[in-house]
């Protein structure tokens, strides 16, 4: 496949990446896009199949075919132009073409078994040799594949990123703050009030200068816990939580294993807090908790709709009977 410019990149797609997001291979701006003809295989054997990817395999058949339906044979190796597809101006501007790997000669093969993994390695080897001008990316989800392909000489194997909203996530709030030693004997000057079961103390600003609202507060004596609730110019007003009260929280069951859960649960439990957003890694308890929380949502709503059903049934029923007049012969 020719390449117009040095700076154009080429972008070899493994299947996951086209089940993980269907219009994926319309991400890369002015880059090309190369689909080996094993990827075709893997979405046409998925498409059939009674798997909830398989909508996505189809959906990504149909865009491809949109694009690539009056090409000719010749035109689909080379490279169809994605100009205008989608976006406007905006939209990509490369080139998307289909590798016929199945007919790569035997002394292209780096790998020579024939697992598809292996396949579409060999396909982003053979256009790393042929164009040593052009950065070609070999762009998969699956680690070990991308593990393989390094090990095999890919120079560039990537993830697929290009959904993720917060590109920078390394520097996303924490969420919460850690205080240098005990809280309560550093703050001297504080007014503190009730408002029903709550306490909220207010503080100068200056023991918590780069505060925000919503923030978590936790001492190094894990001892005092507290929520920023208010923010001004001299003062700032902190909820008081303590670390046993929020790590003793409960809901339908859920109990935090630590301190992380326990802010996260209390997060998702207030009303005045319209968006929560979880990180952390593998095994944190972000799926759990926020799964937990929607399946009780969704029971709480079916029921919700289930009661009012039965309600106006009720109604109805009790307007028909007082319609009614009762004729005696």
């Amino acid at each position: 496949m020719p390449i117009d410019s040095s700076s154009t990149k080429i972008y070899v797609l493994d299947t996951n990446i086209l089940l993980h997001e269907p219009l994926a291979f319309l991400s890369f701006q002015e880059h090309d896009v190369v689909i080996p003809m094993t990827v075709l295989e893997e979405l046409d054997y998925i498409k059939d199949s009674k798997k909830d990817v398989a909508r996505d395999a189809r959906v990504s058949i149909r865009a491809m075919e949109n694009i690539l339906k009056d090409a000719s044979p010749e035109d689909m190796t080379k490279g169809v132009s994605l100009a205008g597809t989608v976006g406007g101006e905006h939209g990509p501007s490369g080139r998307l073409s289909i590798y016929t790997d199945l007919l790569m000669a035997q002394e292209l093969q780096v790998f020579t078994s024939n697992e598809n993994d292996n396949r579409i390695i060999n396909v982003g080897l053979d256009l790393q040799q042929s164009h040593p001008n052009n950065t070609v990316v070999l762009v998969t989800k699956d680690i070990n594949m991308r593990l393989k392909a390094k090990g095999a000489g890919m120079h560039k194997v990537e993830d697929y990123r290009t959904d993720q909203l917060i590109d920078d996530i390394k520097y996303l709030s924490k969420g919460y703050m850690v205080f240098p030693g005990d809280f309560w004997a550093q703050v001297t000057d504080v007014k503190s009030r009730q408002e029903g079961r709550d306490t909220i103390h207010r503080i100068p600003k200056s023991v918590l200068p780069d505060a925000y609202i919503n923030e978590f507060i936790i001492d190094e004596t894990r001892t005092f816990a507290g929520l920023i609730e208010a923010v001004e110019d001299q003062y700032i007003e902190v909820l008081d939580l303590g670390v046993e009260r929020l790590m003793s929280r409960q809901a339908w069951g859920i109990q935090p294993k630590n301190i992380g859960q326990a802010m996260a649960l209390h997060t998702l439990l207030d009303p005045h807090i319209d968006l929560v957003i979880m990180t952390g890694p593998a095994g944190s308890g972000k799926t759990g908790i926020t799964a937990s929380f929607f399946s009780i949502f969704v029971q709480t709503y079916l029921q919700t709709l289930f009661l009012l059903n039965k309600l106006s049934i009720y109604n109805r029923l009790r307007s028909n009977l007082s319609n009614m007049s009762l004729s005696v012969t």
